[in-house]
């Protein structure tokens, strides 16, 4: 069976909307009902600001979790994979029931994950302070929603890595489905095959965070 295509996932803008507690209170003081404020997020970076800002919780993280549940062609990326029951190898490594078999992990990851398209966005946390990054020892874990990186990220005293595919046809992933008797559902993650090369493109601070943004490209002989 090939490898099927991915379509882009893009979820911006995102708009999150929240009470404005001062000026609430004062309405409600006065018997009126709550003002509810609301906030666009046109780019990743600024998405990713805010989110940090709200230490991972609050109204933008939800209304990313909202955007991701409602998106229709990331429901499709999910069916498009086969049940984790038939992937033993990707199962154990989502399950971390054993010291994996990377390799195998791997092997599942190109024969049964889907080609990611250009442009598209994925977000990590972890360790990354190079301007260069080869993936070489196993699947590369990756999420949808800026917040599981920053958790991730926190873990490890780390920093934060906005992933953009820099060509379409060039890197697979492994989508999780997000629905069912599932652990870890709430991560969004999308698993990249090995040999990878990840190209800085950008580097600034927000917060206790330094953020990267990296290229991603196939490792090439």
């Amino acid at each position: 069976m090939a490898n099927p295509d991915l379509e882009l996932v893009d979820l911006l803008p995102i708009r999150s909307s929240y009470p404005n507690s001062a000026i609430s209170q004062a309405l409600l003081e006065h018997g009126i009902g709550e003002l509810i404020s609301s906030q666009v997020h046109e780019s990743h970076e600024a998405l990713l600001e805010k989110i940090i800002s709200d230490e991972g919780l609050g109204a933008t993280a939800r209304a990313v979790e909202e955007a991701l549940k409602a998106s229709v062609t990331y429901k499709k990326w999910q069916r498009l994979m086969p049940y984790l029951r038939d992937v033993p190898q990707i199962r154990a490594y989502r399950m971390e029931e054993t010291e994996n078999d990377l390799s195998g992990v791997n092997l599942e990851v190109l024969c049964n994950g889907g080609f990611l398209q250009a442009g598209q966005i994925l977000f990590c946390g972890g360790i990354f302070v190079s301007e260069q990054v080869v993936i070489s020892n196993g699947p590369m874990s990756t999420t949808m929603h800026p917040s599981v990186a920053r958790w991730h990220a926190k873990m490890v005293n780390g920093q934060i890595a906005i992933l953009k595919i820099a060509a379409s046809h060039s890197v697979l992933g492994f989508v999780y489905r997000v629905t069912g008797n599932q652990k870890f559902k709430h991560e969004y993650e999308v698993l990249l095959q090995n040999n990878l090369r990840l190209v800085q493109t950008s580097i600034c601070c927000v917060g206790e965070f330094q953020v990267r943004s990296y290229d991603v490209h196939p490792c090439t002989a």
